[in-house]
Formats: structure tokens, C-alpha cells, sequence
């Protein structure tokens, strides 16, 4: 009786193990037959139930290793990574003499790939390469080391995986594609020669036709990296003239107008170019067309305007193109040409005229250097700006930039060293000296000082090191009674009110009227921006913050005003003017009359992205803050919004609102931004209200 039970045992489990076998072989004949790692997923998961019976039940079954190795392959092509991985490590740990040893190693490493486990995928790759293995195992073992450091962009480590596959180890496709390795790793490092040669090799392995078009076209830009122009264009020819690649008759012919560009025949380039535009169904092809004709006109034959119309249909043309941002802001610098035009001023002319004429014609000069890519005729505009101009605030700014240009684009150091020095003795207290100190070599001498920034400088020094506040007062009202025209004027009187409140606080209504005397005085300054909060919180005695604090330590304690006092209490506080209410204390004041906090977040997604507008770019502000009520749901999603504080700019004010508008927040931080604050106006069961600041900054290309 027992032996015919355990002959019956016997029987069901070799069935079983049978029938696991048979399902994971036709699982591997499938995936093989169609070269596609997802075949065969039914038989791999009928392989991975029987064998799954056999490794639990018989645990000492002489067929326990083959059982664990059908299961580490049927879960790494049914994508169960982990799994494989620890059934291939078992296999390898227990059954090192098996005979499916050297397979498990390389799934092994195929698993940790898979895993993301790179280093110790590598590793076990590298040793199945150096191992005696199969040319199937060790084929796949160098194109994963082979591409591995080419994802690394280490073209010469990958390249001797590659040769050895295309020399030895590989079939007809795996040579093929380990040849296109190697030639796009010398084209990528630019040894065109060697990528070349790399191609031509590849046109005799009888390549695919995608591979030929490849290698065919790669072939087209070496020859033109090495000037060597008609061969190019020949490769190109190859290509144009067969019905399989009519489809890319756009980008060939763009590359063949790029090749008589380099071979300096414009006018065959513009006409390839002209057909490309008029002819192709790609707005994108049209639009690198149109930009690419732009950019002859401009630089080859110096024709702005017309440049400026092949601009401008190359931005309209595809909105997606990576050249659109480019010919944007081609076409607008050369519309600024008229905008930046010479100023000529009588001898009325009040300063502040004299001031935005000289900076108009920086402007033109610097567009002529940085933008247009003609430094002679920069060098002339700035050369006007300083013989016109010589009582502006930005002439020795116009001097320091003509000494850099002549010394660049006319290698005159004399010229360059002369215009230097003239703006050390001409404009020593100008906030520009410290440039010229620099350039000619003499911060930190006997020659660095009279301006008003090294004052400043003390006046923080005092501040930090010792907290001197008497010394650091003396210091900022030296800076507001001798230097009105520096750019360090208002630091300098903001300063002042700012250390009266801090340390020296006089009990009483002064310190607020000079924070508003100071706002009102002047509106469009960032510091009247901070003195407006300051007038928010009351002018709090307890030491508001400057974006210059520091403890005693010297590290930086900068913060801002976070929210508003209680209402009342500030009216209280403005005595007689307690029917005016500040801007800055009624934008955190909501519609029923709660206090409203600062959202202070970043949002998780932002539907319509901000584009700054090329028409707000004239002017001096370069940064502007918005102020918003926004209305968040309990999802995250801003579904209301008041723009409460405006740029004064209207496209900047309706772009601002539409991607504010789109705007969506993480609900756990809103929902805890609430409960920190414990105020927020909560409108019925929509969400709430908060102050939101927006910045919009000029983009440095408009600068």
C-alpha cells in the first residue's frame, strides 16, 4: 500500500514538473519566434503555478533546481523582477554546480537591470562577458555593457562591448546595431573622420532601411563638419531621390541648404530654403525654414527688417519649435532698434530727461553688442552715449562698457586702461566706480573709496559685528545727505527708519508716518513694498525684518511680514488717518472682513505657463509683484482669484492672470497652511481665501 502511494506521489509530481516544463517551453519558443519579450505570457504563468507546486511540495526533488530556474525566467519575462531576482540569487547560492548556473547568472543581471540596480547589473555582466559563455549570453552581456556606458556618454568604454559583438559575437542584426554604436560614439565625440568611416561600414552590412537612412544622413553631416561640402550633399541625394524616404524630403532638403550655407553659396541655400517654406507640409520644417532665412538676412546681407519678417513667421509658423524662442527674440531686438532710436535733447533738458536718453542709448548699444552681433557699430553707440551724455547717471556706466568693447573687439588696452582711470577721476562718487576699480586692478587700495557703497558697506559692518546702531545710522544718513542720485539712496533712507523702529523705537506714531511717507514718496520702489508690509504689522516694536538682517552670528535671519495685524488695531494705531487704510493693510483684508493669511506655497501644477511679454520689456523696472485673493477648493485648485495689486502693465497683468487662474496646490499643505494660521475666510463649502504674491521677473535676454 505505501508503495503504491508513494508511487502514486511520484507520479503526480514528475506530472507536474512535466507539465511546468512543457508550458515554459512553449512560453520560450513563442518569445523567441516573434522577438518580442512579451510573448508567451500564459504559458510562462501556467509554468510559474506547476513549478511554483513543486519547489513548495518536494523541496528535496532532484528537480528542484530546474523548478527554481523556470520560475526565475517565467517571472522575469512576465515582469515580476524581484521575484526573478531572488529565485535566480537562491539558485546560484544552493545549486552552484548546476547546469543552469551560467544562464541565472546573466537573468540575474538582466534582473537587476530591470531593478535599477546598475552597478551590480554591471558587474555581473561584466563577468558573464569574460566567462566562458555562450555567444548568445556573452552577445547580450556586452550590449548591456555597451550601452550602458553609452547611456553614460563613455562612447570609448562602450566601444570595445560593441566591436566584439560585431566582430565576433553577434548575428547579422545584433552586428549591425553594435556598428551603429560605434559610429554614432565617434560622432558624438566628434572624431567625424572615424564616424564616417564608421558609417561607410555600416552601408556594407546590408542595413535595414531605417539604418541605411541613418547612416546615409549621418554620413551627409561629417562630410560637412570636414568641409567637405559636394560629398555631403551627395550622401543627401541618396536619399532625396528614394520614394522610401520621401516622408523626410523636408529635413533632408533643410540639411542640404545648411551644407550650401558651409560652402558659402547663399543663394542656393536661400532658394532651398524658400522651397522648403512654400512647400512643406510641417509647420515645423517651414518654421526652421523661415528662421534659418532669417538668419542670412540678418548677419549676410544685414537686412534687418527683412530678417525681422523671417522672424516672425518662424515663431507664428510652430509654436513648438526649439528655434521659437530665439526668433522671438531676434525679431524683437531688432524691433527695439526704433524703440532705443538716438536722443537728441536741447539745452532745456532737465536732468531726468538727460538720465532716460543716456540709458536709451545704452541700451541701443548694448543691443548692438550682445543681441545683434555688430560691436562696431555698439562701439559707436556707446562712444555717442559718452560724448552726449557726459552729465547722465550712466555715463562712466558707458565708459566702463566702451573700455571692455575696445579692448575685445580692437584690442586697444591703452584705449580700454585710459577710459577706466578717466571714470575714477571724472566720477568718483559714482556707483559705477567700483567697475572700473575692478577692472583696472585696484579693490581693496587707497583708490576704492568715495562711493557710496563703501559707506553702505561700513554702515552694515557696524550693524552685524557690534550692533553700533549710532555708527550704522551715521553711516546711511552720510549716504542720503551727500550721494541723492545713488542707486543706494533708498536702502540708505529706508535704513534709517527701519533701525529707529527696531532699536531706538520713540513710542509713537513717527515711525509709522515715516514708513508711509516713504511708500507714498516712492510708490514703485521694492522697498516701498517692504515699508508698506511694515505698515501692516503696525510697525511692531518687537524688530520687523529687512532683507539685510543678521543675528549676531552674522547668519542670515531675513524674512518677511507674514500677515497683517488685526484690522482695528491698526486703524487704531494710524491715529488721525483712520480713514485712510493702506493698500498693503487692505489686501489682507477679505470681502466680510477677516483677516487673510499668506498662502506661501508653490504650486503643484501650473496649466498655462507664464511668457513674459516682449512689449513690456521697455523701461527700467525689470521685476515686478502682483498681489492676488485667491479662492483654493478643498482638491487644491484655485477656482477664484482678485488680482488686488497690479503690475501697472496690462499683458502683464493678463497673462499673470490666466496662469494664476490655471494654478493648482498640494491640498494637504493648503489644508495645514490653514490650521497654522487658524484664520483664512472660508467662502460656504467651496475653500479659501488667501494672499497669494505672484513675481514676474524681465527674462535676462530682455534685459
Amino acid at each position: 500500500m505505501c508503495l503504491l502511494l508513494a508511487s502514486s506521489g511520484c507520479s503526480v509530481y514528475f506530472n507536474t514538473f512535466f507539465n511546468a516544463k512543457k508550458a515554459f517551453n512553449a512560453a520560450e519558443n513563442a518569445r523567441k519566434g516573434s522577438r518580442r519579450s512579451t510573448a508567451g505570457q500564459n504559458d510562462y504563468q501556467k509554468a510559474i503555478e506547476k513549478a511554483l507546486k513543486v519547489v513548495e511540495n518536494h523541496p528535496n526533488s532532484k528537480y528542484y533546481d530546474d523548478a527554481v530556474y523556470v520560475l526565475g525566467v517565467s517571472y522575469y519575462y512576465t515582469q515580476q523582477y524581484g521575484k526573478a531576482e531572488r529565485r535566480f540569487r537562491e539558485l546560484l547560492a544552493n545549486y552552484p554546480k548546476s547546469g543552469f548556473t551560467k544562464d541565472a547568472n546573466l537573468y540575474l543581471a538582466k534582473a537587476k537591470l530591470a531593478l535599477g540596480e546598475l552597478d551590480d547589473a554591471m558587474v555581473i555582466f561584466g563577468q558573464v562577458f569574460e566567462t566562458d559563455q555562450s555567444k548568445e549570453f556573452k552577445t547580450e552581456a556586452a550590449m548591456e555593457l555597451g550601452t550602458y556606458y553609452t547611456d553614460e556618454k563613455e562612447y570609448v568604454d562602450a566601444r570595445p562591448y560593441f566591436m566584439a559583438v560585431r566582430d565576433s559575437l553577434g548575428d547579422k542584426i545584433t552586428a549591425r546595431e553594435a556598428q551603429t554604436y560605434i559610429a554614432d560614439g565617434y560622432f558624438n565625440l566628434f572624431q567625424f573622420q572615424d564616424a564616417l568611416g564608421a558609417y561607410l561600414q555600416l552601408l556594407g552590412m546590408e542595413p535595414d532601411n531605417s539604418q541605411k537612412y541613418h547612416a546615409l544622413y549621418r554620413a551627409a553631416r561629417c562630410s560637412f563638419r570636414m568641409q567637405r561640402i559636394s560629398v555631403g550633399l551627395g550622401y543627401l541625394d541618396q536619399l532625396a531621390v528614394n520614394p522610401l524616404y520621401f516622408d523626410s524630403l523636408g529635413i533632408l532638403k533643410l540639411t542640404m541648404a545648411e551644407g550650401y550655407e558651409s560652402d558659402e553659396d547663399l543663394t542656393q541655400a536661400e532658394t532651398v530654403y524658400e522651397e522648403v517654406a512654400a512647400t512643406s507640409e510641417k509647420r515645423a520644417w517651414q518654421s526652421i525654414a523661415w528662421y534659418r532665412l532669417g538668419l542670412i538676412y540678418q548677419f549676410d546681407h544685414d537686412q534687418l527688417d527683412k530678417a525681422k519678417e523671417y522672424y516672425d513667421k518662424a515663431a507664428e509658423g510652430d509654436r513648438a519649435s526649439p528655434f521659437r524662442s530665439d526668433a522671438v527674440m531676434r525679431s524683437s531686438d531688432i524691433g527695439k532698434l526704433e524703440t532705443f532710436a538716438r536722443s537728441t535733447l536741447d539745452s532745456t533738458a532737465t536732468q531726468t530727461a538727460i538720465d532716460d536718453a543716456a540709458y536709451t542709448q545704452y541700451q541701443l548699444a548694448e543691443l548692438y553688442w550682445l543681441n545683434l552681433n555688430k560691436p562696431d557699430s555698439a562701439i559707436t553707440e556707446m562712444q555717442y552715449l559718452v560724448d552726449s551724455f557726459a552729465t547722465s547717471f550712466h555715463a562712466p556706466q558707458g565708459m566702463i562698457a566702451l573700455a571692455h568693447m575696445v579692448r575685445e573687439q580692437l584690442n586697444d588696452t591703452q584705449r580700454s586702461d585710459s577710459l577706466l582711470k578717466a571714470v575714477v577721476r571724472q566720477y568718483p562718487h559714482s556707483d559705477f566706480v567700483p567697475e572700473a576699480l575692478e577692472a583696472l586692478g585696484l579693490k581693496g587700495t587707497a583708490a576704492d573709496t568715495g562711493y557710496a557703497a563703501v559707506y553702505i558697506d561700513r554702515a552694515e559692518d557696524y550693524l552685524i559685528d557690534g550692533e553700533n546702531i549710532d555708527s550704522a545710522k551715521a553711516g546711511y544718513q552720510y549716504v542720503v545727505d551727500n550721494f541723492p542720485d545713488s542707486r543706494f539712496y533708498l536702502t540708505a533712507k529706508f535704513a534709517l527708519i527701519w533701525l529707529t523702529d527696531t532699536y531706538q523705537s520713540p513710542g509713537d506714531s513717527s515711525v509709522y508716518y515715516a514708513y508711509k511717507e516713504f511708500a507714498d514718496s516712492f510708490p514703485n520702489s521694492e522697498l516701498a513694498g517692504v515699508a508698506r508690509r511694515q505698515l501692516g504689522s503696525g510697525a511692531k516694536r518687537s524688530g520687523p525684518t529687512t532683507p539685510r538682517q543678521r543675528d549676531q552670528r552674522g547668519a542670515d535671519t531675513t524674512d518677511t511680514i507674514s500677515q497683517a495685524a488685526d484690522s482695528s488695531q491698526q486703524i487704531a494705531r494710524a491715529e488721525d488717518t483712520s480713514r485712510y487704510i493702506d493698500p498693503m493693510i487692505a489686501l489682507y483684508l477679505g470681502s466680510n472682513g477677516d483677516t487673510l493669511v499668506d498662502l506661501r506655497l508653490e504650486p503643484i501644477e501650473t496649466l498655462i505657463p507664464f511668457e513674459f511679454p516682449p512689449e513690456a520689456a521697455i523701461g527700467t523696472q525689470h521685476d515686478w509683484q502682483l498681489y492676488f485673493h485667491l479662492l483654493i477648493d478643498f482638491s487644491g485648485k484655485v477656482v477664484d482669484y482678485v488680482l488686488k495689486i497690479p503690475s501697472g502693465i496690462e499683458e502683464i497683468d493678463r497673462r499673470t492672470k490666466e496662469t494664476v487662474g490655471s494654478m493648482r496646490f498640494d491640498a494637504m499643505a493648503v489644508s495645514n497652511r490653514v490650521v497654522d494660521a487658524g484664520i483664512g475666510e472660508k467662502k460656504t463649502d467651496e475653500g479659501y481665501w488667501f494672499v497669494y504674491l505672484y513675481r514676474v521677473s524681465r527674462p535676462e535676454y530682455l534685459r
